[in-house]
């Protein structure tokens, strides 16, 4: 007796989700840009921020609605300025922070443009990286997508780019980048940050911004 009540009401909730990703319209969004600075011990200056951010939600393409897929845009800038101790190592990083309620597979990225990476550039890994979920590794590469699992509850770190800053800046733009989210039953969202991190013979240091939430 059991079977034949869950058989109908799991039909019942199919024909929502597919009901609701069938009504679904496209929603093109325009994100606050976000900057933040940081003195280090021994005098250096960081600036980091994120610029003409854009979200464009639409209809997942497989007409389900445990996915959602979103269209982002994003130009993430870090500056050093100053003087101090001698500097081992500058590093620009840029994602998204991805999470669902309920329960999320898999999380894939993909863009037709380079977003970012260079390859064969050596990132030391002794700079700190204050991001959650997974390291993007101290060593990148070009890849035409990114994919992590994640466990109901939590949130995924979805890297996009790292760049060594050799200069006093460097930028990491993605255009039109593709994120999709399958098997999320619940609310879903993501948020994009950006960090710089510096190490110098005398200090580490790091400054982090973040996008305002984007619901999907």
């Amino acid at each position: 007796m059991r079977t034949k009540k869950l058989i109908p009401a799991m039909a019942a909730v199919g024909a929502a989700l597919l009901a609701g990703a069938t009504n679904a319209q496209a929603e093109g969004l325009s994100l606050p840009p976000h900057e933040s600075s940081v003195a280090m011990e021994d005098g250096w200056q960081l600036v980091v921020g994120h610029r003409n951010e854009e979200a464009n939600r639409v209809p997942p393409l497989n007409g389900i609605g445990t996915t959602r897929e979103v269209f982002v845009t994003n130009q993430a800038y870090g500056s050093i300025a100053g003087r101090g101790s001698k500097l081992q190592g500058v590093v620009l990083r840029t994602g998204y922070h991805v999470g669902c309620a309920v329960d999320l597979t898999s999380i894939t990225l993909g863009a037709s443009v380079n977003v970012g990476f260079t390859p064969g550039i050596l990132i030391n890994p002794g700079i700190p990286t204050p991001t959650v979920g997974a390291n993007i590794g101290p060593t990148a590469s070009i890849s035409p997508s990114f994919q992590v699992t994640l466990a109901p509850g939590k949130v995924a770190d979805l890297p996009t780019g790292e760049k060594p800053i050799e200069d006093t800046k460097a930028f990491i733009t993605t255009r039109n980048a593709h994120v999709k989210i399958d098997g999320c039953v619940g609310p879903a969202s993501i948020r994009s940050y950006t960090i710089i991190a510096a190490k110098s013979t005398q200090d580490d240091d790091s400054v982090a911004v973040y996008g305002d939430p984007i619901p999907l």
